[in-house]
């Protein structure tokens, strides 16, 4: 194997995608360092590489074998996915303990960093409908651009369609997204949503995550639609997330994307329908023990429709 056959790889796949230098190294690294790279003279650290990878849209590993996720890289980054879940669980308490014990072990690098930022933002977000004098929108909103600043030190929020964006920018602009659609500031949540989106279909990647994002950017855009009451052009979003979702065998998605649907369905004075969805998603995710989404459709069933399901 020569020294440089990894720089030979990420030059090739960056002329594939149309990247110069300078575009591949944005957010990332030195435009030098990434011509030092290329050249063979120079090994990128596990978080460049990481980095890169993403916005080339690649599995590099899966490829060449050249490089390996060092082991404490991913456990790092799977400690931060745990904690996500236990927000998404309502396991508050004891999210905000691993938080707490993974920004002590976090790495002395920036993507670590934006990481434990962003799954504060993410927990943050989480607890605002319950305590929102504490985890008010202002300072979720305030934490996830410093995150995205990190990167992204310039970013230009009007007009960002065509930039390839690493996962972890992704995500921090989707919990913007959500932020101002929590603000019901509809219309600038509709903007950031749709631009978002746009960067992510032009992102040709075979990267799970980045299929992820787009089908739950695409359901979130249906969901600020139906509370500015463009119903029709909502239910058309949540038709695009569920056909993406079968697309790419994301089935675990389907469940939020049809409770949003019945949402829609109750906005728009559909009851009856909202109800049939309802009722199958309960027995569904009764039988498949999906505790935490049970308990979402139950409460939101009880509380608008008065069924007990």
């Amino acid at each position: 194997m020569q020294k440089n056959s990894l720089g030979d790889t990420l030059r090739q796949l960056r002329r594939q995608k149309g990247l110069s230098q300078e575009e591949l190294a944005e957010g990332i690294c030195s435009t030098v360092s990434i011509s030092r790279i290329e050249n063979g003279n120079q090994i990128p650290s596990q978080p460049v590489l990481e980095a890169l990878l993403e916005k080339l849209g690649t599995g590099l590993y899966q490829i060449c074998n050249v490089y390996y996720r060092s082991e404490k890289q991913q456990d790092f980054e799977e400690r931060a996915q745990v904690i996500v879940n236990l927000g998404d669980e309502e396991n508050m308490d004891q999210a905000w303990q691993e938080l707490a014990q993974l920004q002590k072990d976090c790495p002395d690098d920036t993507r670590s960093r934006q990481l434990c930022w962003m799954v504060e933002a993410t927990l943050r977000l989480q607890c605002h409908d319950t305590d929102p004098e504490n985890y008010p929108f202002e300072g979720t909103m305030e934490l996830a651009q410093k995150a995205l600043a990190l990167t992204r030190p310039n970013f230009d929020y009007e007009s960002f369609s065509s930039t390839v964006l690493t996962i972890f920018e992704v995500d921090l602009l989707h919990i913007m997204v959500a932020i101002l659609a929590g603000m019901d500031r509809n219309m600038d949540a509709l903007r950031l949503g749709e631009r978002l989106y746009a960067s992510l279909k032009k992102h040709k990647s075979d990267v799970v995550s980045y299929e992820r994002a787009k089908i739950n950017v695409v359901r979130n855009l249906g969901a600020i639609l139906a509370k500015m009451k463009m119903y029709q052009d909502a239910l058309q979003y949540i038709d695009e997330a569920e056909a993406l979702s079968l697309k790419n065998n994301e089935h675990s998605l389907l469940v939020m994307i049809e409770l949003t649907r019945a949402e829609i369905d109750y906005l728009a004075d559909r009851k009856e329908e909202c109800a049939d969805i309802l009722k199958t998603l309960a027995a569904y995710t009764a039988l498949t023990k999906q505790k935490t989404y049970l308990l979402s459709i139950q409460r939101f069933a009880h509380d608008n429709l008065g069924l007990d399901l």
